[in-house]
């Protein structure tokens, strides 16, 4: 084998070895995978197997042996029709970026691209019976025919088309990913000139291979970007549930509690204080909270607010608590305001009152908190306006999908009460 075919080995390796590394990064995330980030992963997926078909195209030709004579035709035939097919991902791959800037996009360049390269395989398919692509010799040689230029120009009007659609909808990229896909179109095709005038020189794949690690920076600088205002909105959310849990009402009917039993029942009201001071305490400490914390400190300081709750409606507010299950993690101010939503919501909105029941369970697979109510319950089908007293379940559905992949569902029933149950993957850090 000549250097060159070792030099065309060793980058092609090393470039198929470069695409594996990018799609483990990806695919390792523990973030929720888009389609965009969906489609990339194919990209480099099958980009991957063209570097490593054409590497074993190269290092097996000119051997002798069966082995030899079927790897060198297999790789070659694949090498030519994972091509195209890596082109027409790649326009579903653009075309879902842009359509993910707000703009509406015809799919029309995806089914052109498709149809492309559907007949660019079918040719090379027609290719291994009259040799109009390449020849593969006797001695095993791969050996390029007259039509091979043909086989080249597919791709390059398959590039050309996708660098219409970038050049249409260029003002609605930013420059970033705009340099990253010009190049991803751009370096492919004048690797594809250089290749149709001079044999030998591999240099298609590898400009791929550099263009596609383009795209994977402005990836991981745009999540880098979604991160950081990420961070941003559960600083501000959590802001907003520490002061949403201290609203006047509640100082106001505390503090009458407190002041009406301070005449009646000194030592009763001096376990208010404590209980309305852990309260306070617990929901300021909430804003230095950055990470998850222990169940058991959350479910303390729900009992904080219960307690002071129960001194004001006496025998109408029942608590029920089984809790076999404490040792997880969740986000600060989780719990409390399902509970505070059950107590105001709920069972204080009928005269009789009612029991509210906090429990917790663990399997193999999750962690569950349910908070369950017999109170006036409502049809979920139902939107309901935005209550600025109380903390929306919103806010604790964001906290909960961004910091632990929890989720948290409603069932209700008018008349008969509601449940909120709160689901946590095992694992959470």
């Amino acid at each position: 084998m000549s250097t060159v075919g070792y030099i065309n080995i060793s980058l092609e390796t090393f470039g198929g070895m470069l695409s594996l590394i990018f799609i483990l990064c990806l695919i390792l995330t523990g973030h929720k995978k888009e389609r965009s980030e969906k489609l990339y992963i194919c990209v480099l997926s099958i980009n991957t197997i063209v570097l490593f078909c054409d590497a074993a195209a190269w290092l097996f030709k000119g051997r002798p042996g069966d082995w030899s004579f079927y790897l060198v035709r297999i790789a070659n035939f694949c090498v030519f029709c994972f091509s195209y097919i890596l082109l027409a991902v790649f326009t579903e791959y653009l075309v879902c970026i842009v359509s993910s800037k707000g703009s509406s996009i015809s799919k029309l360049p995806s089914r052109i691209m498709w149809g492309l390269s559907f007949a660019a395989i079918l040719l090379v398919v027609i290719s291994q019976f009259n040799h109009m692509y390449y020849i593969i010799d006797a001695y095993n040689i791969y050996h390029r025919q007259h039509l091979f230029w043909l086989s080249q120009m597919f791709g390059i009007l398959c590039m050309l088309i996708d660098g219409s659609v970038l050049f249409l909808y260029r003002k609605r990229m930013e420059k970033r990913e705009l340099a990253a896909f010009a190049a991803y179109i751009g370096m492919p095709i004048i690797a594809m000139f250089i290749q149709m005038l001079i044999y030998g020189v591999a240099v298609l794949y590898l400009a791929t291979t550099v263009s596609a690690m383009c795209i994977y920076i402005s990836i991981q600088i745009e999540h880098s970007r979604n991160m950081a205002v990420k961070e941003l909105e559960l600083e501000k959310t959590r802001t907003i549930v520490m002061l949403s849990q201290i609203q006047p009402h509640f100082l106001y009917n505390t503090l009458s509690v407190i002041k009406g039993l301070c005449r009646t029942n000194p030592k009763l009201a001096e376990e208010a204080v404590d209980h309305f001071s852990d309260f306070l305490r617990g929901n300021l400490k909430s804003l230095t909270y950055t990470e998850l914390i222990p169940f058991e400190q959350e479910l303390a300081h729900t009992k904080h607010y219960l307690q002071l709750e129960q001194m004001r409606f006496g025998s109408r507010l029942q608590i029920s608590y089984e809790i076999p299950a404490v040792h997880f993690l969740l986000p600060p101010l989780t719990l409390q305001p399902l509970v505070e939503n059950a107590v105001r919501h709920g069972i204080m909105k009928q005269e009789e009152g009612g029991t509210i029941t906090i429990a917790s369970s663990e399997n193999d697979d999750f962690y569950t908190i349910t908070v369950a109510d017999n109170g006036i319950g409502f049809d979920v089908d139902i939107p309901h306006e935005s209550d600025t007293e109380h903390v929306g379940l919103n806010n604790v559905q964001k906290r909960l999908s961004a910091q632990c992949n929890g989720r948290l569902s409603i069932t209700s029933t008018p008349g008969l009460g509601s449940s909120v149950t709160i689901t946590i993957p095992r694992g959470t850090p």
